[in-house]
């Protein structure tokens, strides 16, 4: 058996008559839930002003669609519009730009740090290039330096471009075996 939930009679009156205009009966609604509403709210938001004008809104938003209103528990409703108004200060305020600030910040940190890897990466591949051939050294740097395409470094150095391909491909070899223990490192 599905336990029935008992209505508050008295909270189903206080609705009827706000909605006959009844203002007396809004100010004793007002008066029985704003406190709790206010710490609902502040619990989530923890800012004093930005509760206050939450829970006047719902108010505000209660006595405008009074007439509107169909609901049978008025606590569920003044919480769920609470609830919603929360939401709706997360997308469009200060929380967000708070956020997105915080978000920046962190931003800023990985690329200062990927800055910094890319340059102790760079200093690595330069200390490497020693190592390489003269020939082989000098084909890297024309392909990644001076941003030559094979067929050019080929005519230049009087090679195949088989030659210049196959170069790159053992210079990047080198470096991408040499450079494991520095990712491992990274």
């Amino acid at each position: 058996m599905i336990p029935i939930k008992i209505v508050d009679i008295t909270e189903v009156n206080l609705l009827r008559a706000i909605q006959n205009d009844d203002q007396i009966a809004f100010k004793q609604l007002f008066k029985k839930y704003w406190s709790k509403l206010f710490i609902y709210a502040f619990n989530v938001l923890n800012d004093k002003d930005v509760c206050k004008d939450i829970v006047q809104e719902v108010f505000v938003d209660l006595w405008q669609r009074r007439y509107d209103i169909n609901v049978t528990d008025i606590s569920s409703y003044l919480y769920k519009a609470v609830k919603n108004q929360i939401f709706k200060q997360f997308r469009n305020s200060k929380f967000k730009n708070r956020i997105l600030d915080d978000f920046d910040l962190f931003q800023a940190e990985i690329n200062i740090e990927s800055t910094l890897e890319y340059k102790e990466l760079s200093k690595r591949v330069e200390e490497l290039m020693a190592y390489l051939p003269e020939q082989r050294r000098n084909i890297y740097r024309m392909s990644r330096d001076e941003d030559l395409s094979n067929k050019e470094i080929a005519e230049k150095l009087n090679l195949s471009v088989q030659t210049v391909k196959n170069q790159i491909s053992a210079a990047l070899k080198f470096i991408r075996n040499s450079l494991k223990n520095f990712y491992a490192l990274l």
